[in-house]
């Protein structure tokens, strides 16, 4: 019969020989014989983790170091076993114990960066994976882990250098290449990144996150055709990537290609639910004219359902007292504003709010350095990014704010922070500006509006209540470098119709419309803008074509920007507000270029914004109720060219003196509503 110490040996041989079941038997026999040995019940521990059954495991190990604490392996392991089941909190401790044990061991700091990484400390992440790679600068995750912390941390350039590191030290690793081009990407280096990135994919065809990362370089350059391609080469090589489907879904939606960016969006829910994911099908649902508001909302409740009301905390902010001293905390959150008139609005009410009443501090989620967010920062309170922050830390620093009033500007835009919302960190939350429709979540309080945007019976298509402001919902800031206006192209030439709007809004009865009015207005051209690639300006135009318009009456421009945006508005005597998502700045900044805009009323804030805004500069005669009537006013107007000559002298100074323009007025009114909740 086996003494122990024979039972013990054999156990352990078959251990490392990877026979299992034949170790589990020896060590058991083993505790039999010498019951509570800690070793092996360390040893034990390891191999019951391994077959699936973490509850014995844990207990296993636990029982192992309650008889002798100094274990580097059990504490190791059983810090790995709890973050692998979702408890990195009860991982830390054990790691701690471990380094206590044997101070400095390499794998123990990359596993405790990574344990304090899921509890979002990432300052502590970048001490304990820099202490990693200083100890054992032979392992290329070290430098990869170092510089995706160094990133979350806003420490971009720091990041950049740790993984051009990584890839000079290990330059036959595909990995640290992925990850230096990502970041040269997120640091605007696009070009470099595009370079890096083909690198990893030279070193690996089938490495599915580098022709992601490759694809959202391209996106980045402008090149978005490659983007596609790259994002399509993700998913052949794994087909369950739910990112590359949400990046493909994204691209192709920004082209105007909503269908098939819906079907994209839906197969990356499928794979792996995610909020980012479901904001971007959102984001492409509004331009859908099969939907009816109804279905619209409930889309974004479902949303909310599923990602933002699970969030709610159990103990609310406290709303301030009415006549409560002191100045009224307002907090605005921002992400990345894509447009000038975003950027351009935001600074207004910064520079409008009366600062003996209210107290303005920003919240950007973005890494963007450029000018404009440095007169934001200087016109603000307090300036405190959260774009490294994930949500719950960022709702901990608004809520340490004591912010009475915190005020959403994206919806569910690219880049939003609903989820900081849904954790509730300000007694009163609002949305304001660009989303036309609900954001769904029990945790939104108002939805800022006016009466003609949301008029009396459309309260049921929100989770908000309407806080609506006397004259518009928001405020255009006219752009201050704009060309002067120029005569009535008609005047000279056939009569030109256009529209500037993103080509999504283009839907199937918008089209048929437009159509209509073209063969309703004899020589009349139409000028569209279309997304990037040639082939979606040939799908645009043949989608007219279908509908016996020739092609030689369309023209399609692919988008602009700057002062080449304002000069593609001169050619043009009169703009179509696409429905049932029409425009809004892109309104406004039609109007100031002195082009009338003819629009259809919505049934929802989608469709209405044309209809507010004309109504306010005294201009309903271009507002249809139809789109028939749309054709019968297109056909009208085209007739009546002097009066369109002198309404485009005109039409500036009108905007000039008008309550669109008029951004002191309207932060009146904005903190007269705030006062009010």
């Amino acid at each position: 019969m086996a003494t122990p110490d024979e039972l013990f040996q054999r156990a352990t041989a078959a251990h490392q020989a990877g026979a299992l079941d034949e170790a589990e038997r020896g060590y058991r026999q083993f505790l039999k014989a010498v019951p509570g040995h800690p070793a092996c019940l360390a040893k034990l521990g390891t191999i019951v983790s391994r077959r699936g059954d973490t509850d014995e495991a844990e207990r296993l190990y636990l029982e192992s170091l309650a008889a002798y604490p100094d274990q580097l392996e059990a504490h190791f392991n059983l810090g790995n076993l709890y973050r692998r089941t979702g408890r990195p909190a009860n991982a830390v401790p054990h790691y701690e114990d471990a380094m206590r044990v044997v101070p400095d061991a390499p794998a123990v700091l990359l596993n405790l960066g990574l344990a304090v990484s899921d509890l979002g400390d990432w300052p502590r992440a970048v001490e304990c994976f820099a202490r990693a790679v200083t100890v054992n600068p032979d392992v290329p995750e070290g430098l990869n882990l170092l510089g995706d912390a160094l990133a979350r941390c806003g420490r971009g350039a720091e990041a950049v250098a740790a993984f051009r590191e990584s890839v000079a030290r290990f330059p036959d690793a595909p990995r640290g290449f992925c990850n230096l081009g990502l970041h040269l990407t997120a640091v605007g280096l696009t070009d470099e990144a595009i370079e890096t990135l083909e690198r990893a994919i030279a070193l690996r065809a089938d490495y599915p996150e580098a022709h992601n990362a490759l694809g959202v370089a391209y996106e980045a350059a402008g090149r978005t055709n490659d983007a596609q391609r790259a994002y399509r080469a993700a998913v052949q090589v794994q087909a369950l990537f739910a990112d590359a489907w949400t990046n493909l879904g994204t691209s192709l939606g920004e082209q105007g290609r909503v269908a098939e960016a819906v079907d994209s969006l839906r197969q990356a829910l499928e794979l792996a639910p995610n909020p980012i994911a479901q904001s971007a099908l959102l984001s492409n649902l509004l331009y859908s004219a099969t939907l009816t508001p109804e279905e619209l909302r409930d889309e974004h409740i479902t949303w909310a359902n599923a990602h933002a009301d699970v969030l709610s905390p159990q103990d609310q902010p406290r709303k301030r007292e009415p006549n409560t001293p002191g100045r009224i905390r307002v907090g605005y959150v921002f992400g990345e504003f894509r447009t000038r008139a975003a950027i351009a609005f935001l600074e207004a009410l910064f520079r409008h709010h009366d600062r003996t009443q209210f107290h303005v501090t920003a919240y950007p989620s973005s890494s963007r350095r450029e000018d404009a967010f440095d007169r934001l920062r200087r016109l603000a309170d307090a300036w405190k990014p959260i774009s490294h922050l994930p949500d719950a830390p960022a709702a901990e620093l608004i809520r340490g704010d004591e912010i009475d009033i915190l005020v959403d500007l994206n919806g569910h835009t690219p880049g939003n922070r609903l989820l900081v919302f849904a954790r509730a960190p300000a007694a009163t939350q609002m949305s304001l500006f660009g989303y036309p429709v609900t954001t769904g979540m029990r945790a939104m309080d108002f939805r800022v509006t006016d009466a003609r945007v949301d008029p009396p019976g459309t309260e049921p298509l929100y989770t908000e209540k309407l806080l609506c402001l006397p004259d518009l919902g928001w405020s255009y800031v006219p752009p201050p470098d704009a060309p002067a206006l120029n005569p009535l192209p008609a005047g000279r030439r056939a009569f030109t119709f256009g529209c500037q709007n993103h080509p999504g809004k283009l839907s199937d009865p918008c089209v048929d419309a437009w159509a209509a009015i073209l063969k309703a207005v004899p020589k009349s051209r139409l000028v569209l803008l279309a997304g990037q690639p040639v082939s979606s300006s040939e799908e645009l135009a043949a989608r007219f074509t279908q509908r016996g318009v020739v092609s030689d009456r369309l023209e399609v421009v692919y988008r602009l920007s700057g002062a080449d945006y304002f000069d593609a508005y001169q050619p043009l005597d009169l703009m179509l507000d696409p429905f049932p998502y029409g425009g809004a700045v892109t309104t406004c900044d039609s109007l100031w270029m002195g082009v009338p805009v003819l629009t259809v009323a919505g049934h929802d804030a989608r469709g209405r914004q044309g209809l507010s805004l004309l109504n306010a500069l005294g201009l309903p005669e271009f507002i249809g109720d139809t789109p028939e009537q749309l054709v019968t006013l297109a056909a009208t107007w085209a007739d009546q060219r002097v009066a369109l000559a002198e309404l485009r002298a005109g039409l500036r100074d009108m905007m000039a003196h008008s309550p669109l323009t008029d951004a002191a007025t309207y932060v009146k009114h904005l903190e007269a509503a705030y006062r009010s909740v």
